[in-house]
């Protein structure tokens, strides 16, 4: 009778792949962004020029999903600096913070490792979201990474899962075990990018669920959720219900990019 390999090698088998593809496509010879030839030593996959164009996120935020509150952070106090639209939802992730804004060479990042194999990209992206992590310390308490995850059948046209590469990459730069696929897509939804957050809400009701072998070792546990772009948050939102349904303590979140 074959046997069905456990979670954990598979894990690192696909680690084991990523490394490969690495190897294939080193880094340094053209800027990830705009492929303009990058001069010896830089230390960087991007370029001068695009670095220019990424817009970190800092400042004053939104205690639950990092939106900027700076022009009325005052006002805020009286709800724990919440932003107007954390103070009218619940939301099952205590906190969510992003990278850099979606626009310019980050969007053309993203969209070349989400659509056009692109697989080196999130090499940069998640030694970023390491850094920004490793800062924190409300992010960087946590058990156990998990990427949101897509349909089987979405992931077996693209190849990989783009929350996953990033989290591999971010795991490796913080030192810490890889990330766990602990989270599964039961049905296929349509391509969320058009649609309203309660569109959203519903479409994704009920698609996302823990994997029945993964209830004893997530039970308890702080858990950091890792996606490559937040627009309205419902998807994070519904994979941290699950997880909170399940018997998570905490449940934080981290992406690459989200909109204004």
């Amino acid at each position: 009778m074959k046997t069905r390999p456990s979670t954990h090698l598979k894990t690192e088998i696909r680690a084991f792949g990523y490394s490969i593809l690495e190897f294939l496509m080193p880094e340094n010879l053209t800027c990830n962004f705009c492929e303009a030839e990058l001069p010896p030593g830089l230390g960087s996959p991007i370029c001068e020029s695009c670095l220019l164009e990424i817009e970190p996120i800092d400042g004053h935020l939104c205690s639950i999903c990092g939106r900027d509150i700076s022009l009325a952070y005052a006002q805020h106090s009286d709800y724990f600096f919440k932003c107007k639209e954390c103070q009218e939802r619940f939301s099952f992730f205590e906190r969510h913070r992003a990278f850099a804004y979606y626009t310019d060479g980050v969007k053309k990042g993203l969209m070349g490792l989400k659509y056009k194999k692109q697989i080196y990209q999130s090499v940069y992206f998640g030694r970023k979201l390491g850094e920004m992590v490793a800062q924190d310390p409300v992010l960087r308490d946590f058990d156990h990474i998990i990427p949101v995850p897509i349909h089987f059948l979405r992931r077996t046209r693209r190849g990989y899962n783009q929350a996953e590469v990033i989290a591999h990459h971010m795991a490796k730069a913080l030192g810490v075990d890889g990330p766990k696929e602990w989270l599964c897509r039961k049905r296929v939804t349509k391509k969320l990018k058009k649609l309203d957050r309660e569109t959203r809400k519903s479409m994704l009701s009920g698609a996302i669920m823990v994997k029945s072998g993964a209830l004893s070792q997530i039970k308890g546990k702080k858990i950091l959720l890792v996606d490559d772009i937040y627009t309205t948050g419902s998807t994070l939102n519904t994979c941290a219900k699950a997880l909170y349904e399940a018997g998570c303590e905490r449940i934080c979140c981290v992406t690459v990019a989200r909109g204004r």
